[in-house]
């Protein structure tokens, strides 16, 4: 098996695409420090606060169409055209409908000039997020060596315009123009590789037929996406809009730039579930068809893997979060430590949450998934209001971890088809030692 050509295809297209994660993780891990050190807590958070509250809204420019378009790339090849043209139209308008929404939301939230300017420069840069129609057809075609390479060279482009600004002590708003040149760098990027492919743009067909179909297989999709980035990224928005009357503008951005530098720990190491889940989601898919005793150990296993992995991670970083973070960002950013090694304490929820996506897809549980992001999404924004005001960041971090262990783990109770996985994760939690190899 491992030697047949379709196995050896599968696994160069998932080799590149890991050595692209892990590449272009260190380029922004790296680039991040250095920004970071030159900007300072307060203009970090002026720029976090930017880029948090247009990814919010930035999940209707896809319109939760993208995943539709790559699956009906598989099933109907022939009709690439119209799909791809159709993902570009939807991607446009949907960028129009973001830029409108961000105007009116920062002017009716009364920010200043500056912060406007931000957000607005943010919300262009997805104008040219409609590239990715390009990136799915590409990764349909099993062709990661292709995404790989544009991913890479539109970061690397990204990366050095930001170092180059840092060592000519640009202004603010330049590094925000930063972020909008990666964007259409990417997409310049997809357009080469796609015309380099034999292919046309100039041969996509959007129609309302079109249209109409992805809107209506997508909504689930676009709801589910919104609700997951907002309980990802509202805690940035809402602890400068809780804060700046009580503590004033500049100490509620400060604010904002120390756990937005938290936060980007945490990302830098979340891609360590991923990996694992994708590696033992085959395994996991095929027990399931074959015997759901063996299914089910599997999953158990994958839990216990999950939660060895927290310890691994979570335990050290407690410990040496705050000396690290001195360490990279310097002395400035010592309340970020702080909020890391909480964080820390949040990783369990986020591992178990990605091995439970093998449960979820399974199962087909995709309503329930839409159902428990809701409530996390709620949960988290009601605890934000009532902590944020007297913890800070600190209320930030909880609500978050409530909402998670609400969404991931309570939610599991509510049906009769999830609580056999709320017993598996349990298990898994609190055996873990008993992982084992499971044929």
């Amino acid at each position: 098996m491992f030697r047949s050509e379709g196995f050896q295809k599968y696994f160069k297209n998932f080799s590149w695409m890991f050595a692209e994660r892990i590449l272009r993780l260190g380029l922004i891990l790296g680039t991040t420090i250095v920004v970071s050190r030159y900007l300072g807590a307060e203009r970090l958070g002026q720029i976090n606060y930017a880029m948090a509250t247009v990814s919010i809204g930035a999940v209707l420019c896809a319109m939760g169409a993208n995943e539709v378009i790559a699956r009906d790339l598989v099933r109907h090849p022939e009709r690439r055209n119209e799909l791809l043209g159709t993902g570009f139209a939807i991607n446009i308008a949907g960028a129009i409908v973001l830029v409108l929404g961000v105007l009116v939301y920062a002017l009716l939230k009364d920010l200043d000039a500056l912060m406007l300017l931000l957000i607005m420069v943010t919300a262009a840069g997805e104008f040219f997020r409609w590239g990715t129609v390009m990136e799915i057809y590409f990764i349909s075609q099993v062709k990661g060596r292709v995404t790989a390479k544009v991913n890479v060279m539109a970061t690397l482009l990204g990366s050095a315009s930001k170092l180059a600004l840092v060592y000519y002590q640009a202004p603010i708003i330049w590094f925000v123009w930063a972020y909008v040149l990666e964007c259409a760098v990417a997409t310049i990027g997809f357009s080469i590789a796609y015309r380099y492919n034999k292919l046309k743009m100039a041969d996509w067909r959007p129609t309302w037929r079109m249209v109409k179909y992805l809107l209506s297989q997508s909504w689930p999709m676009l709801v589910y996406a919104f609700a997951l980035q907002a309980q990802l990224k509202i805690d940035q928005v809402m602890i400068y809009d809780l804060l700046r009357k009580t503590l004033g503008e500049q100490a509620a951005h400060a604010e904002v730039g120390q756990y937005s530098v938290a936060v980007k720990m945490i990302e830098a190491i979340a891609f360590l579930p991923v990996i694992i889940q994708l590696s033992l989601g085959p395994a996991i898919a095929r027990a399931r068809v074959q015997d759901i005793q063996l299914y089910r150990e599997r999953i158990t296993n994958q839990y216990r893997l999950m939660f060895l992995l927290y310890l691994v991670t979570s335990l050290p970083l407690y410990f040496v979060a705050e000396p690290l973070i001195v360490w990279l960002y310097g002395e400035e950013f010592k309340a970020a430590g702080h909020l890391l090694a909480l964080f820390a304490v949040r990783l369990v929820f986020s591992y178990m949450g990605v091995a439970k996506g093998s449960f979820i897809v399974n199962e087909g549980l995709f309503k329930f998934s839409l159902v428990s992001a809701i409530v996390g999404a709620s949960v988290n924004i009601g605890l934000n209001w009532l902590l944020i005001p007297t913890m800070h960041s600190n209320g930030a971090i909880w609500a978050t971890l409530i909402s998670f262990f609400i969404s991931v783990y309570v939610m599991d109770l509510t049906t009769a088809r999830t609580r056999v996985n709320f017993r598996m994760l349990t298990a898994g939690i609190f055996t873990f030692w008993k992982i084992r190899a499971v044929k």
